[in-house]
């Protein structure tokens, strides 16, 4: 049992080691997947008068594990092909597309949490809809997942 608890202990303290450079992005990432939980949850309950779902937290979870994953995966390539500098620039383009999805969704629970906020209708207006206007691509991509979410929830 000591050998294998020496083995995790181990393991992990390596992969902390290595990961250390992108601390800061993961905690970042973490923090927003907190509040989305949080602002989700809390909107969820007051507002739809849903009951708390493990499911929908498990979800939220397994989500940021793969923000973890493809963040962890993309420094550990570019640092693999000697270009470290390159993999920290490249896993900060990937957080900000990160954040700003997250930022879209905590704008849109607390919009439902305080509908008579002007300050926050015009926030998440402009976050999802003027900045999306300027990226083609973005706002094909939204729309279909906007098409998608009413088909499954209509």
């Amino acid at each position: 049992m000591d050998n294998i608890r020496t083995l995790i202990v181990g393991t992990l303290s390596a992969m902390i080691a290595y990961f250390h450079p992108i601390t800061n992005v993961l905690f970042s990432l973490f923090y927003l997947f907190l509040l989305n939980l949080l602002f989700g949850l809390v909107a969820g309950i007051t507002v739809n008068k849903e009951v708390f779902s493990f499911r929908k937290a498990f979800n939220c979870m397994k989500e940021t594990a793969v923000f973890f994953l493809i963040l962890a995966s993309t420094y550990t390539v570019g640092e693999k092909m000697g270009n470290p500098g390159g993999a920290l620039q490249c896993v900060t383009t990937v957080t900000y597309a990160f954040i700003y999805f997250y930022a879209v969704n905590i704008l849109k629970n607390l919009r439902r949490l305080f509908p008579a906020s002007r300050g926050l209708s015009f926030i998440y207006y402009f976050v999802s809809m003027e900045f999306v206007r300027k990226i083609p691509f973005l706002a094909e991509f939204v729309n279909q997942e906007q098409e998608k979410e009413e088909k499954n929830n209509g």
